[in-house]
C-alpha cells in the first residue's frame, strides 16, 4: 500500500501545495494516474452529480475561538517566531503517530478524518450488491483487508512476474519484458526510466508521451553519490534490504547477496547519468520533442523497438508525439546495458518487480519492506492495514470513490464560497500588479490576461471516469496489477489525441491542491476543503488565511519561475519582455538565497533552487490572500473582533499558520531536504511572513526582529 517515502513526488509539470501525484509518478501502489491493456469497450458507466450538502458537523463561534486559542502558545512573541506562537500549543499537546514520519494539524489530521470516511464508504460498498460500481470498489478494498487470504497465497501470485523476467535470455528480450512491466506492474515508473503521458507543453491540446531518467531504488541520485557517513550507511542498508527481499522471493542467500551488490553498482551508474533534481525544474530544458525516431537515434545500441512493443505502443503509433526530458541520460545508455551482465540485468528487474509489489504480498515482505522505509523516513511503526488499504483503494479507483466521498463531505455552500474567494484572490493579484515597478505595461497586461484565463476547479470533476472495463476479482495482487494497468492505459491510449481538459489529476478525497500550467488551471479537491483550512462556519479571516492562502499559492504558481514560462493557453513560450524577465530573475535569486541559507538540521541546508517555485508561490499566496481579505473586510465591516484580544487581521495570519503545525522525524526532514520541492512547514510560515509588510504592521514587528527582516525579498 502507499507509504510515506513514495509520497514525495516531484514530477513536473503540476505544481501542488504539498505532493504531486502524476502519471508515472506515484506512491508504491496503484498510482493516482497509472493504467491496463486496452480491454474490450463496454458502454460507459455514468454517474449523476453527487448529492452534495449532506449533514455536516457544525461549529459554534465559541468552539472555533476556543480551538484557535488552544493551538497557540502566547508565551512566545509573534515577532520572534510566529510559527511557535501560532502552533506551540498543538506542538506541545500532540504526539506524532509512530507510523507517520511527518504529521500535521492540516494535512495529517484532515487526511485521517477523510480516511475514516473512506473506510466506512468502502465497507458499505462491499455489501451493496445492487450497485456494480460500489461492489467493485468494496471488493477491491476487501481483497486488500483480507490478510489471511494474502498469507495463504504466499509468494505464488508473484511467480508469474518473476518467471517473465527469468525468461528474457538476451538484451532485446529483457527490454521487451521491461516494457511489459512498465505498462502494468511499474505503472510507467521504476526500472531504467520513467514513461508517462502529459499534454504537449507547446501544443497543450494534444497528449504526448514523455520519457525521462529513472531506475533508482533509493529516492534520489544523491543517495548513491554522496560520500558522507549517513549516505554510506544508507547504501549498505539498501544493499542488505535488496538481498533480503530477493531471498524472500526464493533466491539462494549467497546468490542474493551477490546480486544485491551488482544491483546497487548498476543503479549507481544510472545515478551518475541522472541530472540533479533542481535542474529538472526548467520546462524549457526538459522540452525536447524528438519523436520516436529522434529518441531511438540518441543511442541505436538500445533495442527500443522491443521496449515499446512490450509497452504496448509501437514506435509507428507514437510517431512525433514523444518528448525526452533528459536526452543526456539516454545517450550512451546502450554501452552501460551491454557491458552489464545479463544476470545482473535480470536480478535488477527481478528486484524492482519485488519492490513494486512487496506491499501486496505476505507479512514477511511487508515487514521487510517497512524496515527500509523506517531507515529512510524515521517511521517507527507500520500504518494499520485498514489505512493502507484505504489509501490504495482511493488512489486505484479514485473516481469510483469520489462521488461517494463528495456526497458525504462536501457541503452544498462550500463550492460557492470557494469560487467567490478565488475570484477575490485573483482580483487582489491584479490589483497589486501596478505597484510592481520592475514589470512593464506590456508584460503586466499579458499577466492580467493570463490570470483571467485561469480555470478554477472546485471539489470534484464534472464527469467521472468510466471503470466498466476494469475487472475486479477475489485476488488482491491481481486486482492491484489490473488497476495499475487500467490506469496506465487510460493515459497511454491518449497519445496523440486531443487533451481532455475536464480531467483531474488528484482524487477528490485528497488533501492537496495543484496548478497545472499546460491547462492554466487550479484544482482544489473536496478533501482539502475542510477545517482547519476552510469551513462555512469559520469567520472569513480564517478562511482567507487558510484556504485563501492555498488559493493564492496555486494562482501564484502560474507566475513562478516555471509557471511564468507558459502563457494563458498553456503554451510553453516566452511572453515576457526581456528586461522584465531579467528583473524577475533578480528577485527570484533573492528568494533562492534566503532559503539556501536555512539549516534545518546540523549540516543539512535547504536547496533554494529545488524549492524556488514553491517558495515564490508561498510569498505570493500570503500577499494575495491578505489583500483579498482586506478588500472583503471593507465591504463587510465588523463591530468587534471574532476573538477577544486578537484583531481579525491577526486572526487571518493565525488561520494561515495553524494549518501548517507539524511534527517531523529527523529522517523525514533529512530526506525531504533532498527530494521535496517544498520547504518544511515552519519555514513555509515564518519566511514569507518575515518578508511581508502586511504581517509586520499587523503584529507591530520592528525592523530587525526575526519576523521583520531588513532586506525583504518580493517577487509578486
Amino acid at each position: 500500500m502507499s507509504r510515506n517515502t513514495r509520497r514525495i513526488w516531484s514530477c513536473a509539470p503540476l505544481c501542488g501545495l504539498l505532493v504531486l501525484p502524476l502519471t508515472g509518478c506515484q506512491p508504491k501502489g496503484p498510482a493516482p494516474d497509472a493504467g491496463d491493456k486496452k480491454a474490450e469497450q463496454k458502454p460507459a458507466e455514468t454517474d449523476p452529480k453527487p448529492e452534495v450538502g449532506a449533514a455536516q458537523a457544525r461549529q459554534s463561534p465559541e468552539e472555533i475561538a476556543k480551538e484557535v486559542q488552544s493551538v497557540m502558545d502566547t508565551s512566545v512573541d509573534p515577532c520572534d517566531n510566529f510559527y511557535q506562537y501560532a502552533c506551540g500549543g498543538w506542538l506541545k499537546n500532540t504526539k506524532r503517530p509512530d507510523d507517520k514520519p511527518r504529521y500535521g494539524r492540516g494535512f495529517g489530521e484532515v487526511a485521517d478524518r477523510n480516511k475514516e470516511v473512506l473506510k466506512r464508504i468502502f465497507e458499505q460498498a462491499s455489501q451493496n450488491t445492487a450497485d456494480p460500481k460500489a461492489l467493485k470498489l468494496g471488493t477491491f478494498y476487501n481483497t486488500c483487508i483480507d490478510e489471511a487470504a494474502v498469507e495463504k497465497a504466499g509468494v505464488e501470485p508473484l511467480k508469474p512476474l518473476l518467471a517473465k523476467v527469468d525468461a528474457a535470455t538476451d538484451l532485446p528480450g529483457w527490454m521487451k519484458v521491461l516494457g511489459e512491466l512498465h505498462g502494468s506492474t511499474f505503472s510507467g515508473g521504476r526500472a531504467l526510466l520513467r514513461f508517462h503521458v502529459t499534454p504537449d507543453s507547446k501544443d497543450p491540446d494534444t497528449y504526448i508521451a514523455d520519457v525521462s531518467q529513472g531506475g533508482l531504488g533509493l529516492p534520489d541520485r544523491d543517495f548513491y553519490l554522496k560520500d558522507d557517513d549517513k549516505s554510506k550507511d544508507l547504501r549498505a542498508k539498501y544493499e542488505a534490504h535488496i538481498a533480503t527481499m530477493l531471498g524472500l522471493a526464493g533466491e539462494d542467500k549467497a546468490k542474493a547477496a551477490e546480486a544485491a551488490k551488482n544491483i546497487v553498482a548498476f543503479e549507481t551508474e544510472l545515478a551518475k547519468r541522472s541530472k540533479p533534481r533542481a535542474e529538472l525544474r526548467d520546462p524549457q530544458a526538459t522540452y525536447n520533442k524528438l519523436g520516436y525516431e529522434g529518441f531511438v537515434a540518441l543511442d541505436k545500441n538500445v533495442p527500443w523497438d522491443a521496449y515499446f512493443t512490450g509497452l504496448g505502443y509501437e514506435g509507428s503509433a507514437i510517431g512525433e508525439h514523444l518528448n525526452v526530458s533528459v536526452p543526456s541520460f539516454f545517450k550512451g545508455l546502450g554501452d552501460l546495458l551491454k557491458k552489464t551482465e545479463l544476470a545482473t540485468l535480470q536480478a535488477y528487474l527481478r528486484w524492482h518487480t519485488i519492490n513494486a509489489t512487496a506491499d501486496y504480498l505476505t507479512k514477511a515482505f511487508v515487514d521487510a519492506d517497512f524496515e527500509m522505509q523506517k531507515a529512510l523516513t524515521g517511521a517507527e511503526k507500520l500504518s494499520p492495514r485498514w489505512e493502507r488499504c484505504t489509501d490504495l483503494t482511493n488512489y486505484s479507483l479514485r473516481e469510483l470513490a469520489g462521488p461517494l466521498f463528495v456526497a458525504e463531505k462536501f457541503a452544498g455552500d462550500n463550492k460557492k464560497i470557494a469560487l467567490e474567494m478565488i475570484a477575490a484572490i485573483e482580483g487582489a493579484l491584479e490589483q497589486g500588479l501596478p505597484s510592481l515597478e520592475w514589470m512593464d505595461d506590456k508584460t503586466r497586461a499579458r499577466a492580467v490576461e493570463k490570470m483571467k484565463a485561469i480555470t478554477n476547479k472546485i471539489g470534484y470533476p464534472d464527469k467521472w471516469r468510466d471503470y466498466s472495463s476494469l475487472e475486479v476479482k477475489d485476488a488482491f495482487l491481481a486486482n492491484v496489477l489490473a488497476a495499475k494497468e487500467f490506469n496506465f492505459r487510460h493515459h497511454g491510449d491518449k497519445i496523440g489525441q486531443k487533451v481532455d481538459r475536464s480531467e483531474w489529476y488528484m482524487p477528490p478525497a485528497m488533501v492537496n491542491a495543484y496548478y497545472n500550467p499546460s491547462a492554466n488551471e487550479i484544482v482544489f479537491p473536496a478533501g482539502i476543503l475542510q477545517p482547519p483550512y476552510f469551513s462555512q462556519d469559520f469567520p472569513m479571516a480564517m478562511n482567507f488565511g487558510g484556504i485563501g492562502m492555498v488559493m493564492g499559492h496555486e494562482v501564484t504558481h502560474g507566475f513562478d519561475d516555471q509557471g511564468r514560462k507558459f502563457d494563458g493557453k498553456g503554451v510553453l513560450r516566452e511572453w515576457w519582455e526581456p528586461e522584465v524577465s531579467k528583473q524577475f530573475e533578480e528577485r527570484a535569486a533573492c528568494v533562492d538565497k534566503t532559503y539556501s541559507e536555512i539549516e534545518v538540521l546540523p549540516g543539512v541546508k535547504l536547496n533554494g533552487k529545488l524549492t524556488l517555485g514553491e517558495n515564490i508561490a508561498d510569498f505570493g499566496g500570503i500577499k494575495e490572500a491578505f489583500g483579498a481579505y482586506k478588500n472583503w473586510s471593507k465591504e463587510h465591516p465588523s463591530d468587534k473582533p471574532f476573538i477577544e484580544g486578537l484583531t481579525d487581521d491577526q486572526l487571518f495570519f493565525l488561520g494561515f499558520a495553524q494549518g501548517w503545525c507539524t511534527h517531523s522525524s529527523e529522517e523525514s526532514i533529512r530526506l525531504r531536504a533532498v527530494t521535496d520541492p517544498h520547504s518544511p512547514p515552519e519555514q513555509r510560515v515564518n519566511v514569507p511572513l518575515a518578508h511581508f509588510p502586511g504581517f509586520w504592521e499587523t503584529f507591530e514587528c520592528a525592523e530587525g526582529k526575526p519576523m521583520h527582516v531588513k532586506d525583504a525579498c518580493e517577487v509578486w
